[in-house]
């Protein structure tokens, strides 16, 4: 998830370094009033959990996990894998949840409830070179509660940098891709598959690190990382996209959860130099999360959780379920279980 603003940023702390070394380390290493009211506890993870998909009826959390910092470092790594965390259990065991299906090296993944009941699971699964395989999605069902059997792929000549997705039927989704690394574009495309055609309904977001639609299948949030906004779009019976509204965030928004009351969390990067540097000499990364009321006459933007990178670094994803709040990050083999005080009153 080493995105095109990351490249950008590379160049600027290039520039930066020629022109006086001091800046730069007071660009990566400014101070951070941290932020957050509850208590976190670590949860080690053999690789990352870059996103984090909550089944809120069943208390389980699905965790995409794959072991990024090695794969950023050039190493070789084994394939990744989804977990199922129960957040019913105290201990939060941590176990496979799929039955079966192809090796895998998951980003963004997607749960989708059948009118039978059974969840479907889709999974973005990149290959081992991105510069020259094909992105895959993965559909998995599930066959008894939390356990998925592998049904079939799904691949397009239009999806060329998935990142994340979300599904809006069984077998219909959404892609948000990021941005080349190795392109002169500043722009990407958001594909959509109806079941049996991909279109492209967008082709100008700014690097889509996270999509996710509202409950009722109407609106669509994108988070453009490389403009530091969140993309409210309406959907239209055919899928395409409707009337679209920009919302100004004020960092570099990525995964995006709906809450149970319909609000968004999002993981976001709050400081991109610091992140690049995080990639290259494993400096700490700012984590931060956000929560966004749509319901209000004017957005109502709320800073829940941002720390210096202490206790995790790099954040990519916040999911909630009741008081608990579930911090994965992109590099970080662990994830944060958080309990979030209740509102003063």
């Amino acid at each position: 998830m080493i995105k095109k603003i990351l490249v950008g940023s590379l160049a600027l702390i290039v520039i930066v370094c020629v022109a006086g070394g001091g800046y730069l380390y007071v660009l990566v290493t400014a101070d951070v009033d941290e932020v957050f009211a509850g208590s976190c506890t670590e949860r080690p993870l053999d690789g990352s959990g870059e996103d984090i998909q909550i089944d809120h009826e069943r208390g389980y959390a699905y965790i995409s996990l794959l072991d990024r910092m090695a794969i950023a470092k050039g190493e070789e790594v084994a394939p990744g894998s989804i977990l199922r965390l129960d957040l019913n259990d105290t201990a939060w065991p941590v176990v496979p949840a799929l039955l079966d299906g192809p090796a895998l090296r998951p980003h963004g993944l997607t749960l989708h409830k059948s009118s039978d009941g059974r969840q479907n699971l889709l999974v973005i699964n990149h290959p081992v070179d991105r510069a020259s395989g094909a992105e895959r999605i993965e559909r998995y069902v599930e066959t008894t509660p939390g356990n998925f059997s592998h049904a079939e792929t799904f691949s397009s000549p239009l999806i060329t940098r998935a990142n994340d997705m979300v599904a809006v039927g069984p077998r219909e989704f959404y892609v948000a891709q990021d941005v080349a690394q190795r392109s002169g574009d500043t722009v990407t495309q958001l594909i959509y598959f109806d079941g049996e055609d991909y279109t492209a309904v967008a082709d100008d977001i700014a690097s889509g690190g996270g999509i996710n639609v509202s409950p009722d299948l109407s609106t669509l949030y994108i988070s453009e990382t490389g403009a530091k906004r969140l993309r409210v779009a309406e959907i239209n019976v055919d899928g395409s996209l409707g009337t679209e509204t920009l919302i100004d965030l004020g960092t570099s928004p990525d995964n995006i959860d709906i809450a149970e009351d319909g609000s968004l969390w999002i993981g976001a990067h709050s400081n991109v130099a610091a992140l690049a540097m995080h990639f290259i000499a494993g400096a700490k990364a700012p984590s931060q999360i956000l929560r966004v009321d749509l319901q209000a006459a004017t957005p109502q933007i709320e800073e829940i959780y941002l720390n210096a990178g202490n206790q995790i670094s790099a954040s990519s994803v916040g999911a909630t379920w009741g008081n608990k709040l579930l911090i994965g990050s992109i590099t970080a083999r662990k994830i944060l279980v958080c309990e979030m005080d209740p509102p003063a009153t």
